[in-house]
């Protein structure tokens, strides 16, 4: 049994979503020309969001490039988040808070991407009250020794119960990305 990665991006949802619906027409041209630019591969779906035609994507659907949006909102978050955390641990359904925090729908309308082939990375927001709810939750096993350490170390709650707090806090919520 192998630990899996979440990835949690604290970001202001709306600067997402301007660049997702093409208020930025140059999107592609300027994060090409930044210091450390993405995969060369990505190019095309920069442009789509950039000519305000992401929307038109297939939703939930597998899409053959879907990887290449997936990892181009994932670059966008990179860029744009004011904080990263990581978080490692073996996703199990019995561990519920993960598991919502990792494979919850998605309570963004704007950000249902196309699917990937290989079903990586898979890409979620959630809303303050969400993350509060989920903190709480991760809080009350900690207090109550009610986790299992196997899937769920302490020092990945911990982690996680203080990026979720921030995402509840900020007003911003918080973007997941497991990794698989």
């Amino acid at each position: 049994m192998g630990s899996q990665f979440l990835d949690l991006y604290l970001v202001d949802p709306e600067l997402t979503r301007a660049r997702l619906r093409g208020d930025f027409p140059d999107l592609a041209d300027t994060i090409y020309a930044a210091s450390e630019p993405p995969d060369p591969a990505l190019r095309q779906a920069f442009e789509v969001m950039a000519r305000g035609t992401f929307v038109f994507l297939p939703k939930g659907a597998t899409h053959p490039d879907g990887h290449l949006y997936g990892r181009a909102v994932e670059h966008l978050l990179a860029k744009l988040g004011r904080r990263r955390a990581c978080l490692e641990y073996y996703p199990d359904e019995s561990e519920y808070p993960l598991w919502e925090l990792g494979y919850g729908k998605c309570e963004a309308d704007w950000l249902d991407l196309p699917r990937s082939d290989s079903g990586i990375p898979t890409i979620g927001w959630r809303s303050p009250a969400t993350c509060r709810a989920l903190s709480y939750s991760i809080g009350r096993a900690l207090a109550e020794g009610s986790f299992n350490p196997r899937y769920s170390p302490e020092a990945t709650l911990r982690e996680a119960v203080a990026a979720l707090d921030e995402g509840s806090s900020s007003g911003y919520g918080l973007f997941a990305i497991f990794q698989g």
